[in-house]
């Protein structure tokens, strides 16, 4: 078991000063499913695994006009804390990004636990969710990527 209130003070503490760069830097936040929302989703998630893209999508997003243009992606973390890690400027901003991946890496790496990186809406402002699903409850961290 894992302390979920520790844990999202440590990523508040890790993301304070990290961006994603896109077309634009944008920052890193926290992201926590409050428990509204995670009644919400409660179909959709087991308690042992997150969502479908779909269904996170039409949770933060709802349902889209246009299809065509909508993302709704589930991709693994790795991808994304690769790229976050090698666009950091200072010294300082790198070691908390590879901080935060071990912590994800370290967090999930039991049975009951999962974690995912969802890119959601229209070109070109994609929000990314990187969460983690630990002792019921779903936390991360949420960005923009902005893609023309």
């Amino acid at each position: 078991m894992h302390n979920v209130e520790e844990t999202i003070n440590y990523i508040k503490h890790t993301c304070s000063d990290l961006y994603f760069t896109s077309d634009s830097d944008e920052p890193v936040q926290i992201y926590q499913l409050s428990n509204p929302g995670l009644q919400a989703l409660e179909a959709s998630i087991s308690k042992l695994s997150l969502p479908s893209a779909h269904d996170f999508a039409v949770f933060v997003a709802g349902e889209a006009d246009n299809m065509e243009d909508f993302v709704a992606e589930k991709k693994p973390v790795a991808g994304f804390f690769e790229r976050l890690c090698n666009q950091q400027v200072t010294e300082q901003q790198k070691q908390l990004a590879e901080s935060l991946k071990r912590a994800f890496d370290v967090l999930t790496e039991e049975p009951g636990t999962d974690s995912a990186c969802y890119r959601i809406g229209v070109l070109p402002n994609i929000e990314v969710y990187v969460v983690m699903l630990i002792d019921g409850q779903v936390v991360g961290i949420k960005t923009v990527s902005v893609e023309t």
